[in-house]
């Protein structure tokens, strides 16, 4: 069994009032690609930015479990559900993508010779290079998607959380980026939150179903009834073949 990276204990969490999540316990483990699923208003979005120290929890803690010395804020990518943006906003792809170097220690957007092969090199992977003094404005769903995926593992991360990688692409869009987050999580952490139950389970290790209170299943144990009893309707469970 790897190292656990992310511990999550006994956290709760609410709104004022309004009751997120409660008593969510979970260990994320060193290079597993785990899929997070759940109806509207389950949480999902909450427990990532928890993950990601932008909320505190109401009770319990998450403990982050770095390698040697390095800051755990550097080790951590991230692609949030919504981007916005002004459309005509002058920026071009490169200059995006450079944006995942940028810390509290950079200055004035100046970037060192092996930060701009890093970027250069992540975007050939990505397939966005030939696009690179393109104007963001003008891409497409899956091109941007691209981008925002780019400019998160610039920095070269450890742990790469994405809230909703794919919920404006289309099918074929869809495959091509859980294809490559497969290949990245050979060697990083990967946490994803994701409509398409099905599709998912296809790419991840485990999933991890999440409506204020969670379980974590491997993929193999995923049944229609856990769907069911999840989402509090019926469904019917579609076989994809990869």
């Amino acid at each position: 069994m790897n190292n656990v990276v992310i511990d999550i204990n006994d956290v709760s969490f609410s709104y004022g009032n309004v009751s997120v999540l409660e008593k969510i316990s979970l260990k994320i483990f060193e290079d597993e690609f785990i899929g997070i699923i759940g109806p509207n208003a389950s949480g999902k979005t909450t427990l990532l930015k928890l993950i990601l120290g932008l909320l505190e929890p109401d009770n319990g803690n998450i403990e982050k479990h770095k390698k040697d010395d390095k800051e755990m804020s550097n080790l951590i990518g991230y692609v949030p559900q919504h981007i916005t943006f002004a459309r005509d906003f002058p920026v071009t792809v490169r200059e995006v993508v450079m944006m995942g170097h940028v810390s509290s220690s950079s200055r004035l957007f100046r970037f060192k010779k092996d930060e701009v092969e890093i970027a250069k090199d992540i975007m050939q992977m990505l397939e966005i290079e030939e696009i690179a003094d393109r104007q963001v404005g003008a891409l497409s769903g899956g091109q941007l998607q691209r981008v925002l995926i780019a400019r998160a593992l610039v920095c070269k991360p450890e742990i790469l959380i994405l809230d909703e990688p794919t919920s404006n692409v289309d099918a074929r869009v869809e495959e091509d980026i859980f294809a490559l987050l497969k290949n990245y999580s050979e060697h990083m952490t990967i946490i994803v939150v994701s409509h398409d139950i099905a599709f998912i389970s296809g790419y991840v290790d485990r999933v991890a179903c999440l409506n204020r209170t969670l379980v974590c299943h491997d993929t193999e144990s995923i049944s229609g009834k856990m769907i069911e009893d999840l989402y509090d309707a019926p469904v019917k469970m579609i076989h994809h073949h990869h």
